[in-house]
């Protein structure tokens, strides 16, 4: 099989960042702000776009944990709100 790739170049700014081009964040969906996950490979650093289900779906046992142990009588807004009066 045949791997045709594009190739684009971008330079490294001081605090390690790198611009990816319009064209390929238009095309990947790729905005301020959002993950993308950063892969090491024998030929370099691989990033794919997290989307923000991905993201949702991998915080759902970690609501579920939080769900179990949650006073049921007690709103998390309740929670904070006496927190912050303390």
């Amino acid at each position: 099989m045949i791997c045709m790739t594009e190739g684009y170049r971008s330079k490294v700014g001081p605090k390690g960042q790198v611009v990816v081009t319009k064209e390929l964040r238009e095309r990947y969906g790729i905005r301020e702000g959002g993950l993308v996950e950063q892969i090491s490979t024998e030929k370099g650093v691989l990033s794919i776009p997290v989307s923000s289900d991905e993201s949702l779906n991998e915080l759902e046992p970690v609501a579920e944990e939080i769900g179990k142990t949650w006073p049921r009588e007690v709103s998390a807004v309740e929670a904070i709100r006496e927190d912050r009066e303390r």
